[in-house]
């Protein structure tokens, strides 16, 4: 089952599209999978909202479809073969727009919504004022579905910095207004309300923020009434950064809209710790709830004496903004979440039941698996997937690709066998174009975004299989392991199963972990099994109400026979070398690397070589570098057991799987210092080096050439404490506990 959204027309700035999204995140978090379908897609987004020719509704799915005022899509909803329902956000009356182009389809609008009454199966208002209009239109099983307004986007910390500062160097007091420059949204009486402030605030100053028609005669006459008064700042339309810094600048927010189905930019206000004066019209009493300052007469002078009071008493202020905090507690995700669920309920197909057993059934989700994948998350979760399947029937959830930076459907769709794993292979919706999509990220990476450019980052981010999220949404696993954090697989498919979800969140100090939308891999799960304690201490810096965790990490076991010559012999290498094992990419540092090495060989005439193992778009170069590409199992433990040490030269990783195959040969390990989490395992070890310019790395060469063995047998002893019994322990741990949350019955077979 499917519930997917219908909207006449999606761009990041339209409100109706921002709700699309913000529910089908919510429908997640309820358990449903689904897509947003639009007439008109923004150029540019197509890989978040599908064209509407693309919808294949089955029987059993639901189509809700967000009214838009005399749209088209009325009649593709009604020629729907499957259950429907409407969202309704609201229809300005007409009045507002006698006379205008715009009287007719409002009208129009109206009747249409009746026309729907008798034909859809739910109904649903984004407040419980639009739920009484659709009852007045003829709708019987009609529910309320609240937005909700994320407190964190609205931190201080989230703001345009620049902006912000140019607001904030404006004297006072600063009224904000937020809203489209309608003929409804009334803000001819903000602008009158500013005058009266002016009168008694001579320095007073008004923030406009939304967008206006163009050529638009009210717009322009409002304009001029402005630039008559003074102190007026029209800030169009904003990104979400500026938007956040025209909050945080701001004294008071006015609202004077006399038609609100809602109220969005109330609840922004509210969490922006801004006291928030609004005209008690339509939806907007229900929304502040009592909170903030709700006025149902438009004495602009009155008005004015309120502001100022705030202004000149801080203690009533802060009552103020308490009690609009304590509100917003009534528009988290977990409340939409839970008020989709109740009203798709009666549509919800039985999760099969699972018969008696003694094995339980675990899926392990993870973008791609396979035995070519070297390092990573993806070697992480086919080791853990193993072990895992001595006890337990497991299966293992992935995408085709094998490539990481393409995503195309390399390998075939269906089921195969991995030892005793079983492989579920689904296809990637579309491949990624890694130049643009580096364009892409560098234009977002540190700034503060809306939920919208979050999502669109990560459909662009990929891979995005929905036969996997299908799979997760119907199918009885007893539990679900997800790998990494960073991919569409675990933040869109982990709130799909979170009752049971454990997740590896290999975590890393880089520019997405900002992104606010990752929460939801990292606070949902019912525990997070992390590699080391760095990575545990910044996901707690980062996300204070993240899940319950561990340190378990990976245990590592070398062959016996390890063969160093048999590897030299393969591949003509010298018998001193330096050892990179992973994937040849500059975001690895692999080029800062070969520059180091390339240093020391012409500062030493008896410099080691440096052998690079992996494959990779990069290609090194230099005097003793060997690139050998990618390797076997065999080869890869001859080539660490014969090295002079392996060389971690990432600075982002959540734990070195390669460090820890290194100690368990007798191999020391150079590190980057500025990876804290290979920093912390070389001092916990005592195992290794670490370096942080080229002279660094000269000296730490030298230092294992010296002291090899002695590093070696530290590195031994301590991966010797951290085997495999430890490991699969905590992980036998977290999934009894899952089972018992759960409500799953089995057991696992006794050994």
């Amino acid at each position: 089952m499917h519930v997917h959204q219908l909207i006449p027309v999606f761009s990041p700035d339209d409100a109706m599209g921002q709700a699309a999204i913000a529910f089908r995140r919510a429908l997640r978090h309820a358990g449903f999978v689904g897509d947003v379908f639009a007439e008109e897609v923004a150029p540019g987004f197509e890989s978040l909202v599908r064209p509407i020719s693309a919808l294949r509704a089955a029987p059993d799915d639901v189509v809700l479809y967000h009214h838009g005022i005399a749209s088209g899509l009325v009649s593709t909803l009604l020629h729907l073969r499957c259950r429907t329902g409407v969202v309704f956000h609201n229809i300005t009356p007409a009045r507002f727009y006698a006379g205008t182009r715009l009287e007719e389809p409002l009208l129009t609008g109206r009747a249409q919504l009746a026309a729907l009454a008798g034909s859809v199966d739910v109904a649903i208002g984004v407040s419980a004022y639009n739920a009484r209009e659709l009852v007045a239109a003829g709708f019987s099983n009609v529910r309320v579905v609240p937005l909700c307004v994320e407190r964190a986007r609205f931190a201080v910390g989230q703001a345009d910095e620049r902006l912000l500062r140019r607001l904030k160097a404006l004297p006072g007091p600063r009224l904000l207004t937020v809203s489209r420059v309608v003929a409804h949204k009334r803000v001819d009486d903000v602008l009158r309300l500013h005058a009266e402030l002016q009168q008694l605030a001579s320095g007073a100053q008004l923030f406009v923020v939304g967008g206006a028609a163009a050529g638009s005669a009210a717009f322009k006459a409002l304009r001029e009434q402005a630039q008559r008064q003074g102190g007026v700042t029209f800030l169009g339309r904003l990104s979400h950064a500026e938007l956040v810094a025209a909050y945080r600048a701001a004294d008071a927010f006015v609202s004077m809209s006399e038609h609100e189905g809602f109220g969005v930019p109330l609840l922004e206000a509210f969490a922006a710790d801004l006291p928030v004066l609004a005209f008690g019209a339509a939806a907007v009493p229900e929304t502040l709830g009592g909170r903030g300052v709700c006025f149902d007469t438009k004495h602009h002078a009155a008005l004015a004496e309120v502001l100022r009071t705030l202004e000149l008493e801080p203690a009533l202020r802060q009552r103020l903004v308490e009690g609009q905090r304590e509100r917003l507690a009534d528009f988290t995700l977990e409340k939409t979440a839970a008020a989709l669920g109740e009203a798709l309920a009666p549509f919800r197909p039985a999760r099969p039941a699972r018969g008696p057993a003694r094995r339980r059934r675990i899926a392990v989700v993870v973008q791609r698996y396979g035995e070519t994948i070297v390092g990573g998350a993806e070697a992480h979760a086919r080791l853990i997937a193993t072990r895992l399947a001595e006890r337990h029937d497991v299966t293992v959830l992935t995408s085709c690709s094998q490539d990481h930076l393409v995503w195309d459907n390399q390998l075939p769709e269906g089921t195969f066998r991995d030892g005793d794993v079983t492989v579920r292979r689904f296809r990637v919706a579309r491949p990624r174009h890694m130049r643009a999509f580096n364009r892409f990220s560098k234009e977002r990476f540190g700034r503060a975004q809306s939920l919208v450019a979050e999502e669109h980052w990560l459909a662009e981010q990929g891979p995005v299989p929905p036969g996997l999220f299908d799979a997760l949404a119907s199918e009885a696993f007893d539990a679900v392991a997800f790998f990494t954090y960073l991919y569409a697989p675990t933040v869109w498919g982990l709130p799909l199963v979170k009752d049971r979800a454990l997740l590896v969140p290999t975590v890393h100090d880089e520019p997405p972990l900002a992104f606010h939308v990752f929460e939801d891999a990292l606070t949902t799960p019912r525990r997070l099994l992390c590699n080391t304690p760095e990575e545990l201490a910044l996901i707690r810096s980062r996300f204070p109400n993240a899940a319950p965790a561990d340190v378990v990490g990976v245990g590592v076991e070398a062959p016996s026979d390890v063969l160093p010559e048999r590897f030299r012999r393969r591949y003509e290498l010298p018998e001193r070398y330096l050892l990179y094992v992973g994937r040849m990419e500059p975001g690895k540092g692999v080029p800062e690397l070969v520059a180091f090495h390339q240093a020391l060989v012409r500062q030493f005439h008896d410099a080691p070589a440096l052998v690079l193992v992996g494959s990779g778009p990069y290609r090194p170069k230099g005097k003793g570098v060997y690139a050998v590409g990618r390797v076997d199992e065999a080869d890869k433990w001859d080539a660490l057991g014969g090295a002079l040490a392996c060389v971690v030269p990432s600075k982002l990783e959540s734990l070195s799987l390669v460090t820890l195959e290194a100690f368990a040969v007798g191999t020391p390990v150079l590190g980057h210092a500025q990876s804290p989490v290979v920093a912390g395992q070389l001092r916990r070890s005592g195992a290794g080096v670490t370096y942080v310019d080229a002279k660094g790395f000269a000296l730490a060469v030298q230092r294992v050439g010296q002291e090899r063995a002695a590093l070696g047998e530290q590195g031994r002893r301590f991966v010797a404490g951290q085997g495999w019994a430890r490991v699969m322990a905590a992980w036998e741990r977290a999934i009894a506990e899952v089972g018992v949350h759960s409500g799953a019955r089995v057991v696992a077979r006794s050994e």
